[in-house]
């Protein structure tokens, strides 16, 4: 490594998004990321954030089963399922809802078919920073590390945002899992800059060990 030698004792789950509006909560890395259905997004940080959007009807359903834990379970997933089939949504809502839904079927360990909401979420909305997130979760736990670190790329494509740390975070993970120490060392630094009260991220520094290169 150029700027650290690490072992990764610990290696972490990568956090998912939740989407939300009209107020932007912060939670801790370990819980997917829900996003919701409205007119608005506003969003959240920390590898496990959520934004939240609230809806109605069945759209609401799906998104306050992702929010408040649901492991995937039937009813769960066919309230998802008749918010997209049933109800009309804007585009922003249906992205949304097929993150939603992709959240819980990753809790029923279904990557695969999480992964293809992801993918269906991303091609009406490309610019979602969450889906591509989650995309990279899924892909993560199917051991698709590369296409993993493509997806949280994408992810931090373009201009800053608030959700940055997360993707680093995550990023991070990949890189480590990949032996990639100083990638991973680097991503998981500027996520701790990024939020300094975030505390996954300093955690993981402290897996690495910096040393100093002979002149």
């Amino acid at each position: 490594c150029q700027e650290a030698n690490c072992t990764a004792q610990f290696p972490g789950e990568p956090g998912l998004w939740y989407g939300r509006a009209m107020k932007t909560l912060v939670q801790s890395i370990t819980k997917p990321l829900v996003l919701s259905v409205s007119a608005t997004f506003l969003l959240a940080v920390p590898a496990s954030a959520q934004l939240i959007v609230l809806g109605e009807g069945h759209a609401a359903g799906c998104y306050q089963s992702a929010l408040t834990g649901n492991p995937g379970t039937r009813s769960a997933l066919q309230t998802c399922n008749d918010a997209l089939e049933r109800t009309t949504l804007t585009r922003r809502d249906r992205a949304a809802t097929l993150v939603n839904r992709g959240v819980l079927l990753m809790r029923a360990g279904e990557n695969e078919r999480a992964e293809a909401d992801y993918v269906a979420a991303l091609e009406i909305k490309p610019d979602l920073p969450e889906a591509h997130i989650n995309h990279g979760v899924a892909l993560y736990h199917q051991e698709k590390f590369a296409d993993a670190l493509a997806a949280y790329d994408r992810a931090l494509a373009g201009e800053e945002t608030d959700k940055d740390a997360l993707a680093l975070f995550n990023r991070g993970l990949v890189h480590e899992r990949l032996e990639n120490t100083t990638r991973a060392y680097r991503d998981f630094k500027r996520a701790s800059e990024l939020m300094p009260d975030w505390d996954q991220p300093r955690d993981a520094l402290t897996r690495f060990t910096v040393t100093k290169r002979s002149s």
